[in-house]
């Protein structure tokens, strides 16, 4: 399978994007959900500061991805675009390839997201006050997967 890159159209916000496409971040935590969660919470203080970023989990016999985006690096609201099903599958090693194909020539976040959106059906919840802390963006989707034995975890930070 072959990923193409496609060029986002050029806003304000992706045009501000264009030093983050040669520093995206990737971090991934296997294990108990406390420490996994606990893990998360300790992630780089400024993925959360990002325009876009995202957190895929599997658990034991579900998993889920969540996509934060606010439109402007400056907003205090965003978006969050989530999806479930009961395994990743080859989500994040796709999405390695997106941004691998991109080579920093275009906003990473809007890469990943147009992959996702061709891939798979994400649900995008109302504006809401954008996480200030990787605790208050990622412990609750790893609370609800507290009876699962062991998960994975993977953040990527885009732009």
């Amino acid at each position: 399978m072959t990923t193409q890159t496609k060029p986002a159209p050029l806003t304000t916000a992706v045009a501000a994007c264009a030093p983050a496409a040669w520093d995206c971040q990737m971090h991934t935590y296997l294990g108990s959900p406390a420490n996994v969660a606990a893990n998360l919470a300790a992630v780089p203080a400024d993925i959360v500061e990002r325009r876009v970023y995202m957190l895929m989990v599997q658990g034991t016999d579900r998993a889920e991805a969540h996509l934060y985006e606010r439109f402007a690096f400056e907003d205090n609201e965003g978006t969050v675009a989530t999806w479930s099903d009961h395994k990743l599958g080859d989500m994040v090693t796709r999405l390695t390839e997106v941004l691998i194909g991109n080579g920093g020539a275009h906003c990473p976040g809007e890469q990943v997201k147009a992959n996702l959106e061709e891939q798979h059906d994400f649900q995008v919840g109302a504006p809401a006050p954008a996480p200030k802390t990787a605790a208050e963006a990622f412990g609750p989707i790893l609370a609800s997967f507290s009876s699962d034995k062991f998960v994975q975890a993977t953040v990527m930070a885009l732009c």
